[in-house]
């Protein structure tokens, strides 16, 4: 179980701090991105200021994610240790449903954001759906 460095915060008025946490064993569909650059938007100051209402804290923002694949689940397919890639808002969604077979996986009810209810890019590791990590192997959600 890898231990992340991150920071986060606490609550809608507090600074980033330092913060770790540990990530459970990978799944068999997920991969563990070492982060080498993490951008910063509109978004992630709403979500840390919970302006939308949703937010859960301790809150790691960051879903603007360049790294390199660290470790990959067995069933994952278009990745492998070392590979560049990039993650955006969204880091998982059903793959099962009208929308996400149509292509639409955006608009996957049971979708996944990247900082909503789980941590951000502001780590050295964040964890996502292989699918969502967009590579030259792998350049979009399938």
């Amino acid at each position: 179980m890898p231990t992340v460095h991150a920071y986060a915060a606490q609550s809608a008025t507090s600074l980033l701090e330092p913060f770790t946490y540990e990530l459970p064993a990978i799944g068999p569909e997920h991969v563990d991105i070492r982060v080498e650059y993490c951008g910063i938007c509109h978004s992630d100051l709403s979500m840390l200021r919970n302006e939308w209402g949703f937010s859960t804290y301790p809150l790691v923002p960051g879903h603007e994610i360049v790294g390199r694949v660290e470790s990959v689940g067995s069933m994952v397919k278009n990745l492998v240790p070392g590979d560049r890639v990039g993650l955006g808002w969204f880091s998982g969604s059903c793959m099962t449903c009208p929308q996400c077979i149509g292509g639409d996986q955006n608009l996957c009810a049971a979708g996944e954001g990247t900082i909503v209810g789980r941590h951000g890019g502001f780590a050295d590791l964040v964890r996502s759906y292989w699918a969502w990590a967009s590579s030259s192997r792998n350049p979009s959600p399938p």
